[in-house]
C-alpha cells in the first residue's frame, strides 16, 4: 500500500501540492498577522504602546494560529496529501509550534522594525529642534543686534538723556533687561509666560518710545501667568511682526492686543490691519514659529485676517490636574 503511496507518479505529483499548499498555509498565517500589527499600529501609535500593540496581537493571534492549525493537520489528513496518515497529536503539537513560533516572530520584527523607525525620527526631531532652538537665538540676537535697531534705540537713549533724565534710566534699566533676557531665555524649551510677558513689556517699552502715541499695547486674560508655559520668545516676535508690517503713526496708531486664555490653552495676539505700502512679507517668521510647535508636539497656532485686523492664536501649556498652586 505505501509503495503505491510513494511511488515515482505521486512522488511528482507530492512535491507541488505540497509547495502550494504549505505557501497557502504561510499565507493565511502572515496576512492576517500583518493586518492585526498594521491595524494596532494606526489605532494606538506610538512608542508609548508598543507593549500594548504586542500583547494584544498576542491574544488575538495565537488562538487563531491553533485553529488555523487544527484545520490545517484535519485537511492533510483528511485528504491525505502526504500520501499517508498521520499522527494528528504528535503533528498537531509539533506545526502549532512552529506556527505559534513564526507568528511571535512576525510580530516582534514588525514592531522591532517600528520601534527603529519611530527611535530614529525621534533622534532626528530632536536634532532639529536643537538646530532650529540655536537658530531661533542666533536669530533672536541678530534681529536685537542689527546696526539699525541699536542706532534708532541708541539714539533715542541720546534723546531721552537731554529731555527726561528719570526716563532716560527707565530705558537704560528695560534695555539691558531685554539683552539679558534674550541671552538667558533661550537657554530653556519653555519658559513661563510671566516672565514671557514681562519680557514683552519691556521689549514694548522700547517700541513706544521710538513711535511714542503711534503705538499702544493691552494685555488681558488670566492673571495667573506663572505655572502657564510657552516657548520663548513667541510673543515677542509676533509682536515685532505687527511692528514691521504696519503704518504707526500718531494719525494712524497701531494697537496691539495679547489676550491670554488659559482654560483654551492660547494667547492670541492681534493688531488693527494698516499694512505698509510695498511692503513684502516672507513670512518667514511666522514659518518659524509654526515648526516650532510642531517639533514641540504643541498644537498647531492658528493665523485669522480679515479686512481691518490681523491675529495669531498660538498654544501655552497649562499646568497638569494634580499640581497644586505651590507644587
Amino acid at each position: 500500500m505505501l509503495e503505491m503511496f510513494f511511488s515515482p507518479w505521486n512522488v511528482h505529483l507530492l512535491v507541488p501540492k505540497a509547495i502550494v499548499f504549505t505557501l497557502l498555509f504561510t499565507a493565511a498565517v502572515w496576512e492576517p498577522t500583518r493586518y492585526v500589527i498594521l491595524s494596532l499600529r494606526k489605532k494606538k501609535p506610538g512608542l508609548a504602546f508598543s507593549w500594548y500593540r504586542m500583547r494584544t496581537a498576542m491574544l488575538m493571534l495565537l488562538p487563531y494560529g491553533l485553529l488555523l492549525t487544527w484545520v490545517r493537520v484535519f485537511i492533510e489528513n483528511y485528504t491525505l496529501i502526504w500520501g499517508v496518515k498521520i499522527n494528528f497529536a504528535w503533528y498537531y503539537f509539533w506545526t502549532a509550534s512552529t506556527v505559534l513560533l513564526f507568528i511571535m516572530l512576525q510580530v516582534a520584527v514588525y514592531e522591532g522594525i517600528y520601534y527603529f523607525q519611530q527611535w530614529k525620527n525621534a533622534v532626528t526631531e530632536a536634532e532639529e529642534l536643537k538646530r532650529l532652538h540655536l537658530e531661533s537665538q542666533f536669530d533672536a540676537l541678530k534681529v536685537q543686534i542689527q546696526p539699525h535697531f541699536l542706532f534708532n534705540t541708541l539714539n533715542t537713549l541720546v534723546g531721552l538723556v537731554e529731555l527726561d533724565k528719570v526716563r532716560a534710566r527707565k530705558f537704560t534699566e528695560e534695555l539691558a533687561y531685554v539683552y539679558r533676557y534674550l541671552l538667558e531665555a533661550n537657554e530653556n524649551v519653555f519658559i513661563s509666560l510671566e516672565d514671557e510677558l514681562n519680557f514683552t513689556k519691556a521689549f514694548f517699552f522700547l517700541l513706544k518710545n521710538r513711535y511714542d502715541e503711534g503705538l499702544y499695547l493691552h494685555i488681558s486674560g488670566s492673571e495667573r501667568t506663572a505655572r502657564l508655559k510657552v516657548p520663548p520668545l513667541c510673543l515677542q516676535m509676533l509682536i515685532e511682526n505687527a511692528v514691521k508690517h504696519n503704518v504707526i503713526t500718531k494719525a494712524h496708531p497701531l494697537h496691539i492686543t495679547v489676550h491670554i486664555d488659559a482654560e483654551a490653552g492660547r494667547a492670541t495676539v492681534s493688531n488693527n490691519l494698516q499694512r505698509k505700502r510695498g511692503a513684502v512679507s516672507t513670512g518667514k517668521g511666522l514659518l518659524h514659529l509654526k515648526e516650532k510647535f510642531r517639533l514641540l508636539e504643541l498644537p498647531d497656532m492658528h493665523i485669522e485676517e480679515t479686512a481691518n485686523s490681523f491675529a495669531v492664536a498660538i498654544p501655552i501649556l497649562k499646568p497638569l490636574p494634580y499640581e497644586s498652586i505651590d507644587h
